[in-house]
């Protein structure tokens, strides 16, 4: 299954090209909004007061930008409080919560519940977007073959149900709200006619985020089972044993990243396997090897 990453967003952001095996995201230059800097010039002063006072007086224009640069207690609204806190700030009787936030936004993972080419025709298929960074709230826009199956709205799922084998692009258009979007496509999402098994069967193994930096604080790994006879129990095993959950119910393996680091065994930069096992009611069990990798931190 081949990803290809496009942006379409009115700032300059990079085109990138992924190949891992389910998840996909963007990768995107991130410029922040400096908290209180509502004329942009990298520093927060009385100019910043001033032309902030008169934007909300009607005597200044500025953009959707500025207002959030503006909104230094970082409770979705503009006002005079907010030019009081600069005021504050400026004199050292305040701390902003967090120095910055950031403008563009970034689709930390983009999935389904059913892998390619195990997806059949005539199932709901699960399509999910997760985001991070960027002004919320967040709006998603879903295609297929570039046609819209849903429109934009806060929804990060969509469900669609494939009538006729082949191949699909998938895509997401997501917003942030201040209209910024960035388009991520899943080329080659191969559905296939419907077939049956007596055992069961894993549809789906996928992480919840594409780049998976060293030390990332948690990494969850999902699968998801068909067929068979349900209720279905899961064990995940890391790198031939490293780490192990035995059969349990749940079918997310959370991998505490962070402790492990500072525990001195940590996940090192490189390719890690995960053993999906899945057991159903009447004993009958399958198995697939997921192949991840793990990458230098994200600056």
């Amino acid at each position: 299954m081949k990803k290809i990453t496009k942006v379409v967003c009115s700032t300059a952001l990079i085109v990138g090209m992924l190949g891992t095996a389910q998840a996909f995201s963007v990768s995107a230059m991130v410029r922040p909004i400096m908290t209180g800097n509502v004329d942009w010039n990298s520093k927060v002063d009385v100019n910043d007061v001033t032309l902030l006072q008169n934007a909300l007086a009607g005597s200044a224009e500025i953009d959707k930008s500025q207002y959030y640069a503006g909104d230094v207690n970082f409770n979705g609204v503009t006002n005079v409080e907010d030019v009081t806190l600069i005021q504050l700030h400026i004199v050292g009787k305040y701390e902003f919560e967090r120095d910055s936030t950031n403008l563009e936004h970034i689709i930390r993972n983009f999935c389904a519940d059913y892998d390619s080419g195990k997806a059949m025709t005539g199932t709901p298929v699960t399509f999910t977007a997760t985001m991070y960074s960027g002004v919320t709230p967040f709006s998603y826009e879903f295609l297929i073959n570039g046609e819209v199956v849903q429109q934009k709205s806060e929804s990060n799922t969509f469900t669609y149900t494939f009538d006729e084998s082949g191949s699909y692009d998938v895509s997401v258009r997501s917003y942030n709200a201040i209209d910024d979007c960035t388009e991520e496509t899943l080329y080659n999402y191969t559905v296939v006619d419907a077939y049956e098994s007596e055992n069961p069967v894993i549809c789906g193994i996928h992480t919840d985020v594409d780049y998976i930096g060293f030390a990332e604080n948690t990494l969850t790994i999902s699968a998801n089972a068909i067929f068979g006879t349900a209720p279905y129990q899961y064990k995940f095993t890391l790198d031939n044993g490293f780490l192990v959950q035995d059969y349990s119910e749940s079918a997310d393996f959370a991998i505490d990243m962070e402790s492990l680091y500072y525990e001195g065994t940590p996940l090192k930069i490189g390719e890690h396997t995960v053993l999906v096992e899945v057991k159903d009611a009447d004993g009958k069990t399958a198995q697939e090897t997921f192949t991840f990798e793990v990458k230098e931190p994200r600056m």
